[in-house]
């Protein structure tokens, strides 16, 4: 591993086998992988013992499940040098995934796990995935989830500032495109919906996309506005060969 590697967890909700599911993974190991040290996926499944109607655990189940994957992570961390890089919860199982060169004691370590939670019904099993498939496949998020973990990371830091969230305020948003006839179109799509032009120029030194788009709207900072309000964006980009690069917005401080 290199020295620099530093983890960076993130969470994000999203459906696996159109089931909804949240996935939590390291982001990080994304710009290393695949690791040719670590060729082996393991996998470690805990089925839940109660759920609501979809398929996630009853609040006093939680606390359980983080000690069975505390108990899981320090055993394959120590026994067989596993990197632990994601998890997902679904369908009612939490699943933990690593990867690992050495897997001979991955039954002994899971057993002692059991023998612990005698009450959970835990399966592992480990596989050869050298391109690290379940990695990049099923547990790093989509450009949509990923979207949603920038704009969870930018409200973060609106609220660490004081930000009041439910108060409407003008929120800039960029996009890019092609050719100036797609950004045009995006544009007149977007004027209809009340959005302000701030800027539209072309960019040159931009290779794939040089036309830039600039918009703004009044709008409130809260999770679900802004949620809407960029795959919104993000989708109408997408479809006149284009992409959504983001937003920013002032800080409504509870004086202003």
């Amino acid at each position: 591993m290199n020295d620099d590697y530093s983890p960076a967890w993130e969470v994000y909700f999203c459906h696996i086998e159109d089931q909804p599911a949240f996935v939590s993974v390291d982001l990080t190991l994304a710009e290393i992988a695949p690791v040719a040290a670590k060729p082996n996926l393991i996998e470690v499944a805990a089925a839940l013992r109660t759920t609501d109607e979809t398929g996630f655990p009853e609040a006093e189940e939680w606390e359980m499940l983080e000690k069975i994957e505390d108990a899981v992570v320090q055993l394959l961390e120590e026994k067989l040098g596993a990197l632990f890089v994601g998890k997902t919860l679904h369908s009612g199982k939490r699943g933990l995934y690593f990867y690992s060169e050495q897997v001979l004691q991955l039954e002994g370590c899971v057993e002692a796990v059991k023998q612990k939670f005698p009450q959970y019904l835990l399966v592992s099993q480990a596989t050869e995935d050298k391109d690290w498939e379940i990695y990049f496949e099923l547990l790093y998020p989509d450009d949509e989830s990923m979207q949603r973990i920038q704009n969870t990371r930018l409200m973060q830091q609106l609220e660490e500032q004081g930000d009041q969230a439910y108060v409407p305020r003008k929120i800039t948003h960029w996009l890019y495109f092609k050719t100036a006839t797609d950004r045009a179109a995006v544009l007149q799509a977007l004027t209809a919906q009340n959005y302000t032009l701030e800027l539209a120029e072309e960019e040159p030194k931009e290779e794939v996309y040089p036309q830039k788009l600039v918009i703004s709207r009044q709008n409130k900072a809260d999770d679900e506005t802004i949620n809407e309000v960029t795959m919104e964006l993000f989708r109408l980009a997408q479809q006149h060969n284009g992409e959504y690069d983001g937003w920013e917005s002032p800080v409504i401080a509870e004086n202003d």
